[in-house]
């Protein structure tokens, strides 16, 4: 990623003040993310994906 490019995510991002070392980080971590993200499998059955589950305490959970 060049430099324009990098500051373009940065103002959409409402990052107006970094500076060159700043910058050069932000395009590690968009490269870095962008590898990562190539790494996730695409393919996943809808039974294979994480599902989260927030249950509330009962009161027998707390004790009281």
């Amino acid at each position: 990623m060049d430099k324009d490019r990098a500051e373009e995510i940065a103002t959409a991002e409402g990052l107006t003040k970094l500076d060159e070392k700043q910058l050069a980080q932000l395009t590690q971590s968009v490269a870095s993310a962008r590898e990562l993200a190539g790494k996730l499998p695409k393919d996943l059955h809808w039974s294979e994906e994480i599902a989260l589950v927030f249950r509330l305490p009962t009161p027998e959970d707390t004790g009281r």
